[in-house]
């Protein structure tokens, strides 16, 4: 066995010499872990599994509409960055994410998406951005254009105000976009003004990945195969998920019976996708302006629901359950 895990560590190793890319992989969470203590998502990124996620962007869900005008945890929101930080070596992007979803209080899911902006400005980005940055807000919420303009418009509101008065703070910004979305207003909006874009993608295989970046980059976004590509600002993030309880053929859980570790399963489908998609679902320049090689390219779903590929050994590493048998369950009935 020993001996099997030493080939295949060297296999994977050059593997990732020859990608295209840093290989840094995204991580995206639901769960408030700055609360009571938990301490699993800080102590996964010091696993040797967690290590391809050190130099990616991270996603922490920290607002929805139920909550308008509110971020309760600040203060252990605060110290559990510094912490992430300081415990990890992570050096990608942090992003405050708001959820959509929930019902306002007040107003329209678009208003409160819109007053997240200067909520993060106000109880985040003075503590940490200059110290612990890069930092960044994010959008997880389906608006229409008018809603995504309010958005950006309170964006560079407050880089302008920043920009005069504390030069040292800036911000990135990211909005979660699926792949197939049918509202080319809004994704329009959305690729000229935010930095990034987390495009979602369901499938377990490179080659139904490669499909999906292609539906994206061809029908989805109005102008990103044509001429005019370069008027956008946004830069890709490609998003997949290993959810066990997803249907067959959407998850990277289908492979967990079959390999001996299946987040390497994972990687190797998510780097080969975006291998085989450049130069071949757009030309090779309009791909690499919209995934920079030194950028995170690649990223798993919400962590919640991902964690069961990485193994029973690291989840009991971090304190977090255990759900092997379940992965088990469902790769072997989609094999």
């Amino acid at each position: 066995m020993i001996h099997t895990l030493a080939i295949i560590a060297v296999s994977l190793s050059s593997f990732f010499v020859d990608a295209y890319g840093s290989g840094c992989l995204a991580t995206y969470s639901r769960q408030k872990y700055w609360r009571d203590g938990d301490r699993s998502l800080i102590e996964f990124f010091k696993t040797e599994e967690g290590k391809q996620s050190k130099c990616g962007d991270v996603h922490l869900a920290v607002a929805d509409a139920s909550r308008e005008g509110q971020l309760p945890d600040r203060n252990e929101l605060i110290q559990f960055v510094k912490d992430f930080r300081e415990q990890t070596g992570n050096n990608g992007t942090i992003f405050f994410t708001y959820v959509g979803g929930a019902s306002p209080s007040r107003g329209t899911e678009a208003v409160w998406a819109a007053d997240f902006v200067p909520m993060v400005e106000l109880f985040l980005l003075y503590d940490l951005a200059s110290e612990y940055g890069p930092v960044g807000m994010s959008f997880d919420a389906e608006l229409d254009k008018a809603g995504w303009s309010k958005v950006f418009d309170l964006v560079a509101d407050s880089r302008q105000y920043l920009a005069r008065n504390y030069p040292d703070i800036t911000f990135e910004v990211d909005v979660r976009l699926d792949h197939s979305l049918d509202d080319k207003e809004a994704v329009d909006e959305i690729m000229r003004k935010a930095d990034r874009v987390s495009v979602t993608t369901f499938a377990s295989d490179r080659f139904g990945l490669v499909e999906m970046y292609r539906t994206f980059f061809t029908r989805t976004c109005p102008h990103c195969n044509d001429e005019s590509f370069r008027d956008y600002k946004a830069k890709v993030t490609f998003v997949a998920t290993g959810d066990c309880d997803a249907p067959c053929g959407t998850t990277m859980c289908d492979h967990y019976a079959f390999v001996p570790s299946n987040i390497q399963s994972a990687l190797i489908q998510l780097q080969a996708s975006i291998d085989i998609a450049r130069g071949t679902v757009i030309a090779q320049d309009r791909f690499d302006f919209f995934l920079e090689p030194n950028g995170t390219l690649i990223g798993l779903d919400h962590f919640e629901e991902s964690r069961c590929i990485y193994g029973d050994g690291v989840l009991a590493a971090i304190g977090a359950p255990l759900c092997g048998a379940t992965a088990t369950e469902h790769s072997q009935a989609c094999g």
